[in-house]
């Protein structure tokens, strides 16, 4: 990745001076975007608590396909006579073109089934919403015939869907796999705060287990624990079911979101908590990594200057926006819509745009480059684009100069995918690839600019192990040649049915690891019928309460008695408005 352009010699102290300098100096420059970053939860789904895998439902697709369609209204359709053109610089208005799009999201059914609405809304049929028939290279065949695709010309999005298993996972979702952030949320599930409001809301959960909970959620267990899970069924009850819909209060359902959003935010927003290291903010983690994506698709489009990321699209769940928000500074008294879970289709919007002289045609500078947050919470008729100051700046410095933005976004940031492995103490297939067994850096990945002048035990055990096998091999070779010893090979007519690394020994349900030539990483083939789970990954749920200790990292992060940012549902002041804008399967190696 190239960082060259990137400067963040400018001190963070002088941030607020900066913003208002930059902002008086602007009078005469056109505004023009050169990119969007964006990350999308995903739309209305079945609940977790079914028997059957979480699926997208047609209410959610539709709320997607609305999300797309708002952002093509500000970015990729032409405005004309606009004297605020927010158009990005460049992005093919009706044909998508794959280069100018990356698309990531998870692989559950419900995200991939949301990126692919969202994409609809984004790039709908040619025929339908342009009047392009032809697209050059591709529609015409041997007889002239002119050919679009089916369903009006329907354009087929290139979407990469990321598994646990692949590195780049965790820029969707950075505690999937993280024992020491799991770790940490089963010590929460120990303090004297989550105990109390245990204790103090069984008597509501009670009063919904006749009605509501009764099959999904067994009697004595239903409580605070499964505030998230009892909220979900209860949301996607009132819509879909007419007697639930019918017998349910409102003001129930609003205190079960409130609570789901207490444990939640406590689970992924409370920055007052350490893991490891001190300051590492470890419940935030998915907040970590996603701000590390968002650097590297700014990198991309200022290193290519604007050909490549022209649009970033992630599609995940809400957990990483709920932990960025309060690593950012969103999660505030003055930001209410920040203390409440995002609604099915809400996105993060970080815009990249420069202010330049109208006659100025060449690329921006840095300096003249800024970042813009917008949050759109949800997809309704009330949901709309609203711009959010971060890093504490105050309401009306909402334009970031991009040193600044970088300087603020480094201070919580993961560094990287090692960073990442060595932090989670995670057992990802991927992680030793780049950490070695004593958690030292992996010789293969060691910085360049290193100053270690020796070489590493790994590398000089290898290099022993091979001189002593030439020195070995060359002392038999004498007793051979001298000795008249002679060797033949005694045939075996076994042979192993299962092939792989265990051979004989090798189970149907075991994977093969297959390492490329040049040793550059390990493929790790999954066996034909790998044993699946769903839905989220349940931690301290009813479920598993008896397993709630068993993958904890060594070292127990001690119990503080600092509470979430997000203000308990027991505080009678806290700032909610209502008119304010706004697990999966796993695979283990």
């Amino acid at each position: 990745m190239d960082t060259s352009r990137i400067s963040i010699a400018l001190p963070t102290a002088l941030l607020v001076f900066s913003s208002a300098v930059v902002a008086q100096s602007l009078t005469g420059l056109k505004q023009q975007v050169l990119s969007t970053f964006i990350y999308t939860n995903y739309g209305d789904r079945t609940p977790f608590v079914f028997s059957s895998p979480a699926t997208l439902t047609p209410l959610g697709a539709h709320q997607l396909y609305e999300a797309g369609a708002k952002v093509r209204e500000r970015y990729v359709t032409p405005i004309e006579g606009d004297s605020d053109v927010t158009t990005i610089v460049g992005i093919s208005p009706f044909q998508l073109q794959y280069d100018q799009l990356t698309v990531l999201a998870g692989q559950e059914q419900y995200v991939t089934g949301s990126a692919q609405a969202f994409l609809q809304g984004l790039y709908p049929p040619l025929e339908t919403f342009s009047n392009y028939t032809y697209i050059a290279g591709q529609s015409t065949i041997e007889n002239g015939t002119n050919l679009v695709a089916p369903l009006n010309g329907y354009q087929y999005p290139d979407i990469l869907t990321l598994t646990s298993n692949d590195m780049n996972s965790i820029w969707i979702d950075g505690t999937q796999n993280c024992p020491t952030w799991r770790s940490s949320v089963n010590d929460y599930y120990q303090t004297a705060a989550f105990q109390n409001l245990r204790n103090t809301t069984q008597e509501f959960y009670g009063s919904l287990q006749s009605d509501f909970l009764d099959g999904y959620f067994s009697t004595p267990s239903a409580g605070y624990l499964d505030a998230y899970y009892i909220y979900d069924y209860l949301r996607y009850a009132s819509i879909h079911n007419t007697t639930v819909a019918r017998l349910l209060e409102p003001e129930d359902l609003t205190k079960a979101k409130i609570l789901a959003a207490d444990l939640v935010f406590a689970q992924n927003a409370d920055i007052a908590v350490s893991g490891p290291v001190e300051g590492d903010h470890i419940r935030a983690m998915a907040g970590k990594t996603l701000a590390t994506r968002i650097l590297q698709s700014i990198y991309t489009s200022i290193s290519t200057e604007g050909e490549s990321a022209k649009m970033t699209l992630l599609f995940g769940d809400f957990q990483p926006m709920v932990a960025f928000a309060a690593l950012a500074g969103l999660t505030s008294p003055q930001n209410a819509a920040f203390y409440n879970l995002p609604e099915p289709g809400a996105s993060f919007i970080f815009e990249l745009y420069s202010m330049q002289p109208a006659t100025d045609k060449t690329y921006p500078e840095n300096d003249e480059i800024f970042v813009r947050f917008f949050y759109q919470n949800g997809t309704g008729a009330d949901s709309e684009l609203v711009a959010y100051p971060l890093f504490g700046l105050s309401p009306s410095q909402t334009m970031i100069p991009l040193q600044d933005f970088v300087t603020n976004l480094q201070k919580f940031m993961i560094m990287n995918v090692e960073d990442w492995c060595t932090t989670c103490n995670s057992f990802s297939v991927f992680c030793p690839a780049f950490v070695d067994d004593d958690g030292s850096l992996c010789p293969t990945t060691r910085s360049p600019n290193s100053k270690s002048g020796g070489l590493s035990p790994t590398v000089a055990g290898v290099i022993g192990a091979v001189v002593t096998l030439a020195v070995a091999g060359l002392l038999f070779g004498a007793i051979a040649l001298f000795g008249g010893v002679r060797i033949y090979r005694v045939q075996n007519k076994r042979r192993s049915e299962l092939g792989g690394f265990k051979g004989s020994e090798r189970l149907a349900s075991d994977q093969d690891l297959t390492i490329p030539k040049g040793g550059a990483g390990a493929t790790v083939i999954a066996s034909p019928s790998p044993i699946q789970t769903r839905g989220h990954e349940r931690v301290g749920s009813w479920e598993l309460r008896e397993q709630a200790k068993a993958q904890e990292a060594e070292r127990r992060i001690f119990e503080t008695n600092n509470r979430p940012r997000r203000p308990s549902y027991e505080e009678d002041d806290m700032p909610i408005n209502p008119f304010t804008s706004p697990v999966d399967p796993k695979h283990h190696v």
